[in-house]
């Protein structure tokens, strides 16, 4: 059996850059126990299958893969498979915005001429890391002196769907020689219930950008990722949090991926009314790369 594939590159403005992704249209064609080992074979950060929706407001329902595991929701997974529908004519054009049914919930992606936009889930801030023990077990996990972290900032674990550990990092010099410690990392993290490492700092490549940003999922079988959107909406929530309760619109540009050479930028708005978050809205452009066939024996 030929099943068709598409490969694309998320976040970015041309190909060989941002998060690349590859997604199955036709997800009913795989029995449960190949979609696993399809991830693994395709070895990429995530691979999403698309399959008829099974709810009253959802247009289709989409599930993701890491080459280790399903994960119930994530950034660059849902703008890609959204593109791809829409590209290949599987979602009308003018549908919009296109909802997409994950473990975490429906999620509604709108497409406009700069790139699609997700809405992410409410953000959580789940964790505070604040002991001195915690903080030195913070560095150490990435392999890095106490005085690179920014104490100026709160080290937090905050959630938008799938929840990270946001570490500030005080320079770009000190963000470049991040070399994780996988046995610190994985005894920091489990006790989090937390997957992801999301170090940043406001020293940027770019001087337009507002943060730096790398993420590192060992555990979900992502070493680093060059993209993560569902990080980028939690350090939207977090930046929101930064401003003093102030209400309004707060627009924010990440740079990811530059230590990979794979530069990515993503789009980040939150809005706020009585000091609270009302939305998060995560965006940026996508690029198809190839599309192909996967030859699936039954077995």
């Amino acid at each position: 059996m030929k099943i068709p594939f598409y490969q694309v590159d998320v976040f970015t403005d041309h190909i060989f850059g941002g998060n690349p992704l590859a997604v199955f249209t036709t997800g009913q064609d795989f029995r449960e126990e190949h979609l696993q080992r399809v991830a693994r074979e395709m070895n990429l950060s995530e691979t999403t299958f698309v399959y008829p929706a099974t709810h009253d407001e959802a247009d289709f329902d989409v599930r993701i893969f890491t080459p280790t595991k399903e994960i119930p929701f994530a950034g660059h997974p849902t703008l890609g498979t959204a593109y791809v529908l829409r590209k290949n004519g599987l979602a009308a054009g003018d549908k919009n915005p296109l909802r997409l049914n994950f473990q975490a919930g429906i999620i509604s992606v709108w497409s406009n001429n700069d790139g699609d936009f997700m809405q992410h889930p409410a953000a959580e801030t789940l964790h505070e890391l604040s002991r001195s023990e915690e903080i030195a077990a913070v560095a150490t996990a990435l392999g890095l002196p106490r005085n690179c972290l920014d104490d100026t900032l709160l080290i937090q674990v905050v959630s938008t769907g799938l929840p990270a550990l946001l570490v500030p990092i005080n320079s770009l010099q000190a963000m470049r020689k991040i070399n994780i410690n996988l046995q610190i990392l994985h005894r920091l993290l489990a006790p989090l219930g937390v997957d992801m490492i999301y170090p940043f700092c406001r020293e940027t490549m770019q001087t337009e950008n507002t943060v730096h940003s790398r993420a590192f999922a060992p555990g979900l079988g992502i070493p680093e990722d060059p993209a993560t959107g569902s990080a980028a909406g939690a350090m939207g929530a977090y930046w929101a949090g930064l401003e003093n309760n102030r209400d309004g619109e707060l627009n924010m540009v990440i740079e990811q991926g530059y230590e990979m050479n794979r530069p990515s930028t993503i789009n980040v708005e939150v809005a706020k009314r009585g000091g609270k978050i009302q939305k998060i809205l995560v965006g940026g452009q996508t690029q198809l790369v190839f599309t192909g066939w996967m030859n699936l024996e039954d077995d």
